[in-house]
């Protein structure tokens, strides 16, 4: 008998309001703090605690509501929102309008449809786009307005479908006045016009105009694009891999008629589409490979492209980033270019290659800080590995493959013991980049018994590597890897603490599992290390609803007050807060209520920094209140400085309940579970079809049989919540 067939899902975790029945304080207290100094090749960084960027695309928008187009950046590495203030000739970083925003993902586009003078959202949902009104008056704020919006199809009404990977066209593109949008049809290779039929007294009114707007097709495996197609090739569509693409329409070569600039996953080109047909009907006539002339765009994977006006320009300019969604393709540094018209040669012309990102610390592929006094001043010093930084790609047997090697950078500090400043000493740190490795996590102690200080670094393969003193000082000399034999897996993230309180250094590694593995050192000569655990406290950074994988980053931390505690950073951006570690070694730790929270302007909020994050904590001020470093897949960090702890009673959408859906994958029946009445279970097929529906639910609990499906991919949608799909094979 053949097996089942199995259906992927895969559910969102919902985010509640937190309602403590007293009043009841954090053990600990972060504020964001944007001022301390970094230096970085011999210039003060603008911008160093920005977070860092890989794949960004800019919008503006009025954030401030003082008339002044402002700068919003979404980062696809991570969901991370970058709001930039335009200042003076420049722009300043402000995070705290990014609470104002929805909660977004996969992509973001700002266009104001509806001709208010305010920027609106238009963003991915399920299988099909979302879209928020700006309805700001005198505070930013947005209204969901379609979710999901949709066209009309053939028969009726029915989702416009939109990829996650995909940036589609959202603009006026037959010159009537009306918003429309362009898109790939699912597994399509041609470009569907969506026009907007909409009334005075209403917004929107989709409809499916033309099924081969341009009159092109994009090859199935490529970047490829055909000419003079009539899209009558239906068969083509059948093909098993959509190639992914970014699209931006503007009137490029002046005719009056809008272009395409099309960029494509695998590619690092752009490829200009010019249109010399009809505003009715666009016929892409003449196509350019190799596009600008003068510095043709050259970013792995997938750029993207989009329009902004810079302070002290009087005409837009063309922002270029990667949007290829995968953490292991893009290229990570430079990768923010910004071409400028040049009226006299009349094309773009490259101006700048690392646009706002050469402000800030950005270290490529990961971020993964660590504070450790290396030169004994008595000022702790600034560490940070990285999963690594791009250095080339090519294509093997028709997929791209790019390569990244890891290294260790220094900032010494530089400021004093209560104002902490780090100046860049080096980008290689023990010069290790040239040796190939990837995901370097450093922790720092003397490992070979001889009174000075090793440096001792996780790696991808989950092994360890040792790096002498006279290495870390003249950047030569023997390095050991697989050190005392040690291997967690996958991706180890070590840190050197004396757990046990008895004056000697054990270590704790963290592993792509999401676990904490537990070394104690048993001698008290040269450093022997005897693993006690591999899952040391309980600690589990995994969250199946949304990962297989934890990316545990431990960093435990002792003061007076507290005792020891453990922060320890994952890979959905959180950051878990253990207490009762001290004589409880081997039990569980206690995860503090509601993880922890950084306080935004006077309201306490959850951390979040993008995704598989890294922490260090230690009081980098003296004033007994530890400061707190978040790195992100970006390659960049923010810093938290220690402040009075808040109430619990002040956070506001903290508490993460989940929404479960088990077993996952499923071949017939599963549960889905909520803290809240389900109401109603929705799903839907990848078309966004509805293909059943369960009404009238007052439990929390309910069987939905799915063994009469076929097997692919489906979408779950609850009162509480909405599932995500995967592919089974």
């Amino acid at each position: 008998m053949s097996p089942k067939p199995l259906i992927g899902l895969l559910l969102f975790t919902l985010w509640l309001v937190s309602a403590p029945a007293q009043s009841t304080y954090y053990d600990f207290g972060f504020e964001r703090d944007l001022s301390v100094p970094v230096v970085g090749n011999g210039q003060p960084l603008e911008l160093p605690w920005a977070g860092g960027l890989n794949s960004v695309r800019f919008s503006e928008i009025d954030l401030d509501l003082d008339g002044e187009p402002d700068l919003l950046g979404f980062e696809k590495h991570g969901n991370r929102l970058l709001p930039f203030l335009r200042v003076g000739g420049g722009y300043e970083y402000a995070p705290q309008y990014a609470r104002r925003f929805p909660d977004l993902h996969d992509w973001v586009i700002l266009y104001d449809y509806d001709h208010d003078g305010k920027a609106d959202i238009f963003t991915y949902g399920l299988a099909s786009v979302r879209v928020f009104k700006n309805v700001s008056d005198d505070t930013l704020r947005f209204e969901l307005v379609a979710d999901p919006l949709e066209a009309f199809y053939y028969n009726g009404y029915t989702n416009i479908y939109a990829s996650p990977d995909d940036y589609i066209v959202v603009d006026d593109i037959d010159g009537d006045g009306h918003l429309d949008i362009l898109n790939f049809w699912v597994m399509g290779r041609y470009v569907h016009h969506l026009r907007n039929y909409a009334d005075a007294d209403e917004d929107f009114d989709f409809r499916l105009e033309n099924e081969c707007w341009g009159h092109f097709e994009e090859a199935a495996d490529n970047n490829a694009v055909t000419l003079f197609s009539d899209c009558d090739n239906k068969t083509g569509d059948d093909h098993t891999r959509h190639t992914g693409s970014s699209m931006l329409l503007h009137d490029f070569d002046g005719n009056g008629l809008p272009d395409l600039l099309l960029g494509d996953v695998d590619s690092p080109y752009n490829i200009m589409l010019y249109n010399h047909g009809t505003l009715s009907d666009a016929r892409m006539t003449v196509q350019d490979t190799s596009w600008p002339p003068q510095m043709p765009v050259q970013l792995y994977s997938m750029p993207a492209a989009s329009f902004v006006t810079l302070p002290g320009h009087d005409a837009p300019s063309l922002v270029v980033s990667p949007s290829d969604p995968s953490l292991t393709k893009s290229q990570d540094r430079n990768s923010v270019w910004v071409y400028e018209y040049d009226a006299s040669l009349q094309q773009y012309t490259l101006s700048q290659t690392d646009f706002l990102q050469g402000e800030m610390v950005d270290v490529g592929s990961g971020c993964h800080p660590v504070l450790h006094d290396f030169d004994g001043d008595g000022l702790l010093d600034l560490f940070i590995g990285n999963y690594g930084s791009f250095d080339s790609a090519k294509t093997v047997n028709g997929w791209l493959t790019a390569y990244f090697s890891s290294s260790v950078r220094y900032y010494r500090n530089t400021g004093t013991a209560t104002t902490p400043a780090f100046t860049l000493q080096t980008d290689d740190f023990g010069n290790l980049k040239s040796l190939g490795f990837k995901a370097l996590h450093p922790t720092f102690g003397d490992f070979e018994g001889d009174g000075a200080v090793d440096m001792l670094c996780g790696l991808e393969d989950g092994t360890l590597l040792l790096v002498p003193h006279q290495r870390l000082q003249t950047g030569e000399g023997p390095i050991t890897e697989h050190f005392s034999n040690i291997d967690v897996g996958e991706y180890s993230t070590p840190q050197c603490f004396d757990l046990d309180g008895d004056g000697r250094e054990d270590l704790i590694v963290g592993n792509r599992r999401g676990l904490l593995s537990y070394y104690r050192n048993i001698s008290t000569n040269i450093p022997e290390f005897q693993q006690i655990t591999d899952t040391l406290g309980g600690v589990d950074m995994r969250d199946f609803t949304q990962s297989y994988f934890g990316y545990s980053v431990p960093c435990f931390y002792r003061d007076a007050q507290h005792g020891t505690v453990l922060f320890c950073a994952g890979e959905l951006g959180e950051v878990a807060y253990y207490k009762h570690v001290d004589g409880n070694l081997d039990g569980v730790f206690e995860k503090a209520e509601g993880n922890l929270a950084e306080t935004v302007e006077g309201v306490a909020q959850p951390f979040r920094e993008g995704r598989r994050v890294a922490v260090a904590v230690a009081d980098l001020t003296g004033d007994g209140k530890p400061e707190l470093l978040l790195g992100n897949y970006a390659g960049g960090a923010a810093f938290f400085v220690g402040t009075v702890p808040p109430e619990h009673s002040a956070v506001v959408s903290h508490v993460r309940e989940e929404l479960r859906v088990w077993p996952n994958p499923a071949a017939g029946l599963v549960r889905v579970e909520s803290v809240l009445p389900l109401r109603q279970i929705a799903v839907y097929d990848l078309y966004g079809r509805l293909v059943l529906m369960i009404d009238d639910l007052p439990d929390c609990s309910h069987i939905v049989n799915l063994s009469s499906f076929p097997a692919g991919v489906y979408f779950l949608r609850t009162e509480g919540g909405v599932g995500k799909v995967l592919k089974s094979r």
